[in-house]
């Protein structure tokens, strides 16, 4: 018991038996933990609204506020915000984007093109390298406009950094369910960064306000829904702190999930050069002028490789939801659970992930149809890690657009050597790469990969009603 609650449920359930579709962990004061590995199961408890995120999000909304979408629990509130990003971050929308995400992921790479050919030996900071790249989407993508926000890569790390050290254990997260006064003393470096990278909200917002009655952005939205004119908004504007807190933070968690996805397939590639040399080949003959301008994503060789690997991946290792009315259900062995107010399930996502990757391979098998429409009717199928029904991530096709373009350009660009060999996955909040991120980088196609110039190209902005956003179900 003492080790259960001194670690996170995402690394418990690797260590459960094998052979049950549901393993039950009786809790004092007469509570349980019921850890589901079957997508089924899940498929069907995800609709029940005995399910929800209550209390056990209490240490996180401390940190991320309430107004965070994916630690909102599903009432009507909830409801209009995710059709908003359900229709601003739509299959459509992701694929009305994509030229535009090409271009951001060419440009990052063709950055560190020429920071290798200036010093060849100096190693790259891989993590900041991908955490910049998102940043211009996600800024772009939630505003309508380019906007920098380099400076607030440092404090995002280091909030991520303390949000692991200190916002992990279950003990912490269940006193402050049972006691939500507790949450104001526990994690405290972490929401002082949160605090501190509402900056990037702030910058948002005025870029955002510029672009009244040309688009519907996340950006207007807010602006609109805390009835803040967009036509008044200025750099002196003061904004309240909830529509801070709302913007930056649904940026954050983005790129909490992101990121350890990117960063996790290239560390994947490199301790498998077989699969890498496998994927190059197909890459030089699907994108031989690599992905710049590229129109839409469709099924070829290269996405059937690429695609299984990012999702098992994952940095979403399990999903977990409070019991907030009585529930009962029968499991795929036939056993009848009762669940009762104040109990907790656990999801094992990353376990379903892995068992369906026979079907996320025969869906990918039909060569030119788009991938994000294919992705969109299987969703249930073929990609787990963004869970099921009213919770469902609503930036699924972001996540996947954005990973794709940019791991097609830099994996088939350079040779990515970790100076850390053995970094470990760390398990918690999201699963991610422990040790250090520092790579040495080598051109390995000449032609793409030499130093040139990063094009000053003029701002596009977004086709009506795209946006950006992806946070953990």
């Amino acid at each position: 018991m003492g080790r259960l609650l001194s670690s996170h449920p995402s690394r418990q359930v690797r260590e459960l038996p094998d052979g049950t579709d549901t393993v039950r962990v009786d809790l004092p004061g007469n509570t349980q933990l019921l850890f589901v590995r079957d997508a089924a199961v899940m498929a069907t408890l995800a609709e029940r609204r005995g399910l929800d995120r209550g209390n056990g999000v209490n240490l996180l909304r401390s940190v991320f506020g309430t107004g965070t979408l994916f630690l909102m629990p599903h009432d009507t509130a909830h409801h209009r915000r995710a059709g908003e990003f359900n229709r601003l971050f739509s299959q459509r929308q992701t694929d009305a984007s994509t030229p535009d995400i090409a271009a951001r992921a060419c440009r990052a790479v063709e950055t560190v093109g020429a920071a290798v050919a200036a010093a060849p030996e100096t190693p790259v900071d891989m993590q900041d390298v991908i955490l910049r790249y998102l940043f211009d989407v996600g800024a772009w993508a939630i505003t309508g406009v380019d906007v920098d926000l380099g400076a607030e890569v440092a404090v995002f790390r280091r909030g991520v950094d303390a949000l692991h050290r200190e916002a992990t254990a279950m003990l912490k997260t269940a006193l402050a369910a049972n006691a939500p006064w507790t949450a104001d003393y526990m994690a405290r470096e972490a929401r002082d960064a949160a605090r501190e990278f509402q900056e990037a909200g702030r910058r948002m917002l005025i870029a955002g306000a510029e672009r009244h009655g040309l688009a519907d952005t996340l950006a207007l939205r807010a602006l609109k829904r805390y009835g803040i004119d967009p036509a008044s908004v200025d750099a002196s504007t003061r904004f309240p702190p909830g529509i801070l807190v709302e913007v930056s933070m649904n940026l954050a968690a983005s790129l909490f999930t992101t990121g350890n996805l990117i960063e996790r397939t290239l560390d994947h590639f490199e301790r498998h050069p077989d699969e890498l040399r496998a994927l190059r080949l197909s890459i030089r003959e699907d994108f031989p002028a690599g992905v710049r301008d590229l129109p839409q994503l469709r099924n070829c060789p290269t996405l059937r490789a690429l695609l299984p690997v990012m999702l098992a991946q994952s940095p979403v290792g399990i999903v977990s939801r409070d019991v907030v009315e009585p529930t009962e259900f029968v499991d795929g062995d036939g056993i009848h659970h009762q669940l009762r107010q104040g109990d907790a399930v656990i999801f094992d996502v990353e376990g379903m992930q892995a068992r369906q990757a026979l079907k996320l391979d025969q869906a990918l098998s039909e060569e030119g149809r788009p991938t994000l429409d294919v992705l969109n009717q299987r969703h249930d199928d073929v990609m787990q890690v963004f869970f099921h029904g009213p919770n469902q991530c609503p930036g699924r096709f972001l996540a996947v657009a954005d990973s794709a373009l940019f791991l097609i350009e830099m994996l088939s660009s350079f040779d990515l050597h970790s100076l850390d060999r053995q970094r470990p996955l760390e398990r918690g909040i999201v699963n991610r790469l422990g040790g250090s991120p520092l790579m040495r980088l080598s051109p390995v196609r000449p032609a793409r990969a030499e130093a040139s110039p990063v094009p000053a190209t003029p701002t596009r902005t977004l086709p009506p009603s795209v946006g950006r956003a992806i946070s953990p179900p």
